[in-house]
């Protein structure tokens, strides 16, 4: 991380090096344009010499302007006050590079770039050309104050959205426990009577599920990503849980391809997805619930059951799966990263895995 880090910020100073130099440039060679028209073009001297001597005022200039800038931004920051800004920003930038051709011009008097004498209408009229160039640079300047502070903006609600969605996603999280530990306790006290043999291997399974949980629930595991291999040990510890509460009430199959196990999901997926099932769905040896988790050729997660829904006299929404879907479009940054299909007798949610 840190590494990517250094060459982010390595690549960043390229770029901005390598557009302050290309600005240099044409600013050089529009001022000199201006300053002795189709000249400068024709006189191989006066293109040499004033270039130079152009180059060296244009830089100074634009590095005291540079310095300039954040004071603006600081005495005017707010988006309605870009008329303002732009106002300020001529203000300073006319100011500046008017000042220094002024104190330039003797040197294009003493190199023959201004002519025989003192030519005050041809000073004035550079001084003119200078200000509408210093009126462009301050539109400029405000496009590219406005695009940075919207890519500002867009990364503080992006952060936002994100610590909202894992917040949300800790919230389902914490209301499945409760419930999954009652379940389980109620269980295993019907399996110490009955079966002895049973009821150690369920403690055992149980004490993996919850070691899992703890390794990745918590305000200081926001951002964990889990490999889908870890996920599928997991969970196949909290499906022989579910089998043995059930028995035949109940049926999960996994099918997933090998080449697919180093991708990353977010942690606790595939109890949410089950848990809902489970939830919202009858369970009975009479009408089992059937659950697949596959993965596809194109290496998605694939989830589905069949739907035999539970007369409910008040209808239950089903947080956990929208806010699960919201975490992985957000992860992906985009509306299509998550597929819901849905009918009258089967559910099924295509997830992404994420490889780097």
């Amino acid at each position: 991380m840190i590494l990517e880090n250094y060459l982010a910020k390595i690549g960043r100073k390229q770029v901005s090096m390598s557009s302050s130099a290309l600005i240099l440039a044409a600013a050089t060679l529009l001022a000199g344009l201006g300053l002795w028209e189709e000249r400068y073009f024709s006189d191989s001297r006066l293109f040499v010499s004033g270039s130079i001597i152009n180059m060296v005022v244009i830089w100074v200039a634009y590095r005291i302007n540079g310095l300039l800038m954040p004071r603006v931004t600081r005495l005017l920051p707010e988006t309605g006050q870009s008329i303002y800004r732009v106002a300020l920003w001529f203000g300073v930038y006319g100011v500046v590079n008017v000042a220094f051709f002024w104190i330039a011009l003797p040197l294009y008097h003493q190199t023959g770039l201004a002519g025989a004498g003192f030519d005050i209408f041809w000073a004035l009229r550079v001084s003119f050309f200078i200000l509408g160039g210093s009126l462009v640079g301050a539109g400029l300047t405000e496009l590219t104050y406005a695009f940075r502070q919207w890519k500002t903006n867009q990364t503080e609600v992006e952060q936002m959205q994100e610590k909202q969605l894992q917040t949300e996603l800790e919230a389902v999280k914490q209301q499945v426990n409760p419930h999954f530990l009652f379940n389980c306790l109620n269980s295993l006290s019907v399996l110490i009577a009955d079966a002895p043999g049973t009821a150690e291997k369920f403690v055992d399974e149980m004490s993996k599920v919850y070691r899992y949980q703890l390794s990745v629930n918590g305000p200081d595991k926001e951002d964990i990503l889990v490999t889908l291999e870890s996920e599928l040990r997991f969970i196949k510890s909290y499906i022989y849980l579910l089998e043995t509460r059930f028995e035949s009430g109940i049926g999960i199959e996994l099918d997933v391809k090998e080449v697919f196990l180093a991708g990353q999901m977010v942690p606790l997926t595939f109890q949410i997805l089950i848990d809902q099932a489970v939830h919202y769905n009858m369970v009975s040896p009479t009408r089992p619930l059937r659950i697949q988790i596959t993965t596809t050729d194109t290496g998605q997660l694939e989830f589905r059951h069949n739907r035999q829904p539970k007369m409910l006299t008040i209808p239950l929404e089903t947080p956990g799966i929208q806010v699960l879907t919201n975490r992985y479009k957000f992860l992906f940054n985009r509306a299509g990263a998550v597929q819901v299909k849905e009918d009258d007798h089967e559910f099924a949610i295509i997830l992404p895995l994420i490889f780097t």
